[in-house]
């Protein structure tokens, strides 16, 4: 391109692909368990060009979304690779004119009354990390004290890609 970004081609995708049946890494884990908050981890939905993260979050005497909406996830691989949600100042381009890994948000669910919140909250990691460990954080000022997270494995994520399956061939 004429302002020296690689082409739309070779930019990192922005959501996962409409024709790849994903591989499904069962994750399981609590980031945030309180009382009256609860944000999980359930599952990977892996391609070959990213991985969907979906988040489940709850909260218990709240009437609103606004906790949730007030809440930062970081996703760590190594010293050297992370991405935060809604980061607006981090770099789309490594130097080598790869793209930099980026997390953000492709979509969520979400509904409330009596007194409880409930979302499905769905992040997009792109490209696919690097095969090393890795770990999501959240950060949530409402919470407490933190950050709350769990591992990522970055090869396990990578051999899941090999896993998706094309629609068409």
């Amino acid at each position: 391109m004429r302002n020296g970004e690689p082409d739309f081609g070779d930019r990192p995708s922005m959501g996962p692909s409409n024709d790849v049946l994903a591989a499904i890494m069962p994750v399981g884990v609590f980031l945030i368990h309180t009382e009256r908050i609860v944000v999980a981890l359930s599952h990977l939905s892996v391609y070959p060009n990213g991985c969907s993260l979906e988040v489940r979050e709850s909260a218990l005497g709240l009437d609103t979304f606004d906790i949730f909406e007030r809440m930062m996830f970081i996703a760590q691989f190594g010293a050297e690779t992370t991405a935060k949600l809604w980061d607006k100042t981090a770099p789309r381009w490594l130097p080598d004119g790869k793209p930099a890994l980026m997390l953000t948000e492709h979509g969520y669910e979400a509904y409330g009354g009596s007194g409880r919140v409930h979302r499905t909250h769905k992040l997009w990691l792109a490209p696919l990390p690097p095969p090393e460990p890795g770990l999501l954080s959240v950060v949530s000022t409402d919470v407490g004290s933190g950050p709350y997270g769990c591992p990522l494995d970055g090869r396990a994520i990578a051999a899941a890609s090999a896993e998706a399956k094309p629609y068409w061939r």
